[in-house]
């Protein structure tokens, strides 16, 4: 093949050699740039960006120290730019999304502020999460009796009696209506022994329900705690009907009205003391005299 390939070139003349070298050298211009020209696009592609426009963020960060519990202020914030690398997850780039917020744990100054170390839902909080506004959470003692039978759970709602007991009777009167039962510890302060509790009724377990005062029903339910006992009346789902005419029940005691008479126990017959003394003997009376003197030696023997 070789040899047919030499032959041919011998056959051609002189200008068509030239024509021939001419177009192969153009061919191999043209393969050379085209590979040159991909190189280029592929070295323009693993080009980066300056660094300048892509390493640094904006963070929000803390200015000092910021102690557990405590409600985010703009004071307390800036906004600094970090390198991209070192952005934790879950950084807050917007201060707005944290002001009034309370911290879950302590920060350090410079630390970046994240969503895990701010409290963001109120259910988060543990408890005091579950605290309504301008509200307390404040304790009370009840029973199985007094609590509902155990019935009442935390998130429900309740009524609260006060039972004030007297020499002539008892009344009752609703103290407080429709509150929030935050939670019910039906274990505390509960007896060991049932002998123990001789003067209490069987199964009347003490326990501590948790209930979201406003202040100043918190210090009616705190002396009212003092002077009575309390009862919890269980809510139906989502009630809101509130009692307004009705008031205080007073129930009179029978034992006030039948006065019991006790007859005066008979006198008892004095005791004799076990010693009486004897009285001394008594001189017998003289016998009136005749005027008659009857002496024997130095001795009168009768008159």
């Amino acid at each position: 093949m070789f040899s047919k390939l030499l032959d041919i070139l011998n056959d051609l003349k002189p200008r068509q050699l030239l024509m021939l070298a001419g177009t192969a050298a153009l061919l191999m211009f043209v393969v050379v740039y085209l590979s040159l020209t991909s190189l280029s696009e592929k070295k323009e592609t693993t080009v980066t960006v300056p660094l300048s426009q892509t390493v640094n963020r904006s963070v929000v960060m803390a200015r000092d120290d910021i102690a557990a519990n405590t409600i985010l202020q703009e004071d307390m914030l800036e906004v600094r730019e970090v390198p991209t690398t070192a952005v934790p997850k879950g950084a807050v780039i917007n201060m707005k999304d944290v002001v009034g917020q309370s911290v879950a744990s302590t920060i350090y100054a410079g630390d970046i502020i994240t969503v895990s170390k701010v409290f963001t839902d109120r259910s988060m909080a543990g408890f005091t999460g579950a605290i309504p506004e301008n509200c307390r959470a404040v304790s009370v003692g009840i029973s199985e009796i007094t609590g509902v039978a155990g019935f009442a759970r935390p998130g429900d709602y309740v009524d609260v009696i006060l039972v004030e007991k007297g020499k002539t009777g008892a009344s009752s009167r609703f103290l407080l209506q429709n509150v929030l039962l935050l939670a019910v510890n039906q274990n505390a302060a509960a007896k060991a022994d049932s002998k123990e509790d001789d003067g209490k009724k069987a199964g009347s377990k003490p326990a501590i329900a948790t209930l979201a005062l406003a202040p100043e029903e918190m210090l009616e339910l705190v002396s009212a705690a003092s002077v009575g006992e309390i009862y919890l009346a269980l809510r139906p789902f989502h009630a809101k009907d509130l009692y307004a005419g009705f008031g205080e029940y007073t129930l009179k005691s029978s034992l006030t009205e039948n006065t019991v008479s006790v007859a005066p126990a008979a006198p008892q017959p004095a005791s004799q003391p076990a010693y009486q003394p004897q009285a001394a003997p008594q001189p017998e009376a003289a016998a009136p005299s005749s005027g008659i003197r009857i002496i024997q030696g130095d001795k009168i023997l009768g008159k």
